[in-house]
């Protein structure tokens, strides 16, 4: 069993730095470095994906409107998220931590696991579709099928993650303009294929529009609730809203519009297919293979990292092996298949959790995250932020399914009742004279009120 204490080994190697303690002013970078990652986040395949099956849904007027009116969401919400993590210096695990307590945290953890395996399995699927459609431009009665494919892939990125994760996350911010260039020429390209107005008359067949906005933010809103992993090494709140409109904002509303232009001149979902009648399946296979297989790599990075915190009894490198496992079975069952939906409902789930620890940091003030004396005696959970994050998402979740909202985004329901519910409880709470306990975590925090 040699093999398997090195694997483990290799995949504990690569857990990240400052994890549980604030990362050093020293270690800081410049705005740009991190816009860059947000932006090769928003450039994906998985974004080519969004764009087409968005435009083909409710079309190009209201998918154009989408994408603008899903993008400056995402900015509102990273802007604080990103200043949380700046101005704190903490990963969003200890945040989270700070604010809904040890054991619920895991609580929260736990949900953030499940959209990052669901994240994988997507981009799986979507990567191993997109090798079996270049296969069969040049060998088209190959009998492999669809889902050989996606399992290879998996695996393929389940091995890198464990051995090469460092170097392939670095390749990933090399292949990210190659394929921001790829979209915008092909875009180009495919407004010589169709004319314009062809294009832009083009209504869908659905035209609920809140549906595609609540998808836009779903497709970024872990990454906006996450944010804080990435500008905890920022210098300043301007260098946060940089950031936060450059990548949730800009790239992201770009890289959806710029992918709709092809999937409605050419009448395909799949970019290989309208790539491959352009005539660029050689070079945008090898941008959208590098870009995906970095892309999906990060994505079980993370929801090993997530779920190690999650269920603290297994070691990081078990998490990340298994999440993988768990990744591939939902692939090969199809959970892109019902990749709008998937979106929709992290668009409804996820949003609440933001809501609850931005609204204890910049309404309720509790802004102090310092580490306390060791062996301070925590209590468990934070039972006001779960029940809000929970009241929040089951808005949500009505107002969609019963097609009434106030706003015409049942998302921003969800966050707002989350945040006022959190508010109200709360100073309930103040009223009552309960102490806040859960926030003296042992050896981690003192007692905040």
């Amino acid at each position: 069993m040699n093999w398997l204490s090195d694997l483990l080994q290799r995949v504990e190697a690569v857990a990240p730095s400052h994890s549980m303690v604030p990362v050093p002013a020293s270690e800081s970078v410049p705005a740009y470095r991190v816009a860059m990652v947000c932006t090769s986040v928003a450039f994906t395949l998985t974004g080519l994906y969004m764009g087409s099956e968005i435009a083909s849904e409710i079309g190009w007027r209201r998918g154009v409107l989408a994408s603008v009116v899903g993008s400056l969401i995402l900015v509102v919400m990273s802007i604080p998220a990103s200043v949380v993590g700046a101005r704190t210096r903490l990963s969003t695990y200890m945040i989270v931590r700070f604010v809904f307590g040890p054991v619920g945290s895991r609580l929260i953890n736990a949900v953030l696991a499940a959209v990052l395996i669901g994240w994988f399995a997507v981009t799986a699927e979507f990567f191993g579709r997109t090798c079996y459609l270049t296969v069969q431009q040049y060998f088209p009665h190959a009998p492999v099928p669809l889902q050989i494919y996606t399992l290879v892939c998996c695996l393929l990125v389940i091995a890198t993650t464990v051995f090469g994760f460092r170097a392939l996350d670095r390749i990933s911010l090399c292949v990210a303009p190659l394929l921001v260039a790829l979209t915008i020429y092909v875009a180009h390209r495919a407004l010589g294929h169709a004319s314009w107005s062809l294009i832009s008359a083009n209504t869908g067949t659905d035209p609920d529009l809140g549906r595609g906005i609540s998808a836009v933010v779903g497709g970024m809103i872990v990454n906006v609730v996450l944010m804080p992993d990435l500008t905890r090494y920022s210098r300043t709140v301007t260098d946060c809203v940089v950031i936060s409109v450059t990548g949730n904002g800009v790239a992201n509303g770009v890289m959806l519009i710029l992918a709709m232009i092809p999937a409605l001149a050419f009448g395909e979902q799949d970019p290989m297919r309208y790539m491959a009648l352009i005539g660029l399946v050689p070079l945008a296979f090898t941008i959208l293979v590098l870009s995906t297989w970095s892309v999906n790599a990060v994505n079980l990075y993370s929801s090993g990292l997530v779920t190690a915190t999650a269920l603290p009894s297994h070691r990081y490198s078990v998490s990340v092996i298994g999440s993988g496992l768990v990744g591939t079975v939902l692939a090969l069952l199809g959970l892109a298949d019902r990749f709008l939906d998937f979106l929709v409902l992290l668009g409804l789930i996820v949003p609440p959790i933001a809501a609850v620890y931005l609204a204890d940091y910049f309404v309720l003030r509790r802004t102090d995250y310092t580490t306390g004396p060791a062996g301070t005696v925590a209590a468990k959970t934070n039972l006001n932020g779960l029940a809000a994050a929970t009241l929040g998402a089951v808005t949500g979740c009505g107002l969609y399914v019963a097609k009434v909202s106030f706003t015409g985004v049942p998302t921003i329901e969800a966050f707002v009742v989350a945040a006022v519910a959190y508010w109200g409880l709360e100073k309930i709470r103040v009223v009552l004279g309960r102490n806040r306990l859960w926030r003296a975590m042992e050896g981690l925090g003192s007692v905040v009120e």
